[in-house]
């Protein structure tokens, strides 16, 4: 996640009821030391502020580790039918879509998972390099794209974001930047030089923006 991403994603969260809030399912959260630790400002700007509101939140991820509450699949059934049982009131997805071969769908239980009236607040990169978690599929939607695939929720706000470059992300320890780039290399030989491995690159002075949007589950008729 982004830091001016992860700001917006704060700043909406902040605007909403508290009680309209709690309990709210974070998909795709990765492990708390990457929220924490890799990219504090994910819990800096987002998680430190809900728990100081007493909002209770469930981290979900397809990975097991310190910090995911709840392990599976979304392209499991059985599995999404007891996420909706725990009645969340709001939900949060960020970075996830582009890495599921059929975004759509996903989109769709998501959805399901709150209740008329309940939040989702979404993210997705809009300019961003190729990144495979393990795939990529280069969803790049702007916001118009985004919204239309949540066909039981409007629209309340949402934009573009400026997300700075990836020079903006690059460690200027001068030892920590060799490792990284001797450990990109080494990826581009083992895997003979698949894009993904150096695809940052040219974007260390292209700007990164991502699609935010702030969703409100609607009536089956929308």
């Amino acid at each position: 996640m982004l830091k001016a991403e992860a700001q917006w994603i704060g700043q909406t969260l902040s605007q909403l009821d508290t009680g309209k809030l709690s309990p709210l399912l974070n998909v795709g959260s990765a492990t708390a030391a990457f929220r924490e630790q890799a990219q504090p400002w994910i819990d800096q700007s987002i998680f430190a502020p809900l728990r100081k509101r007493d909002v209770i939140v469930d981290h979900l991820d397809v990975q097991e580790g310190e910090g995911i509450d709840l392990r599976g699949d979304l392209t499991d059934d059985s599995f999404v039918v007891g996420l909706a049982s725990r009645g969340y009131r709001a939900l949060l997805c960020s970075n996830l879509l582009e890495h599921v071969p059929d975004a759509a769908a996903i989109c769709a239980k998501l959805e399901a998972l709150v209740p008329v009236g309940g939040y989702l607040i979404v993210t997705v990169p809009y300019r961003f390099p190729y990144h495979p978690d393990p795939i990529d599929t280069m969803f790049r939607p702007d916001l118009p794209d985004l919204v239309r695939l949540f066909r039981h929720c409007s629209l309340m706000q949402g934009e573009i974001l400026d997300c700075g470059t990836g020079w903006d992300y690059v460690d200027r320890n001068p030892q920590v930047l060799i490792d990284k780039v001797k450990y990109r290399l080494s990826g581009m030989k083992d895997h003979g030089g698949v894009k993904g491995s150096a695809s940052f690159l040219p974007w260390l002075f292209r700007k990164f923006r991502q699609t935010g949007a702030l969703l409100q589950r609607q009536g089956s008729a929308l």
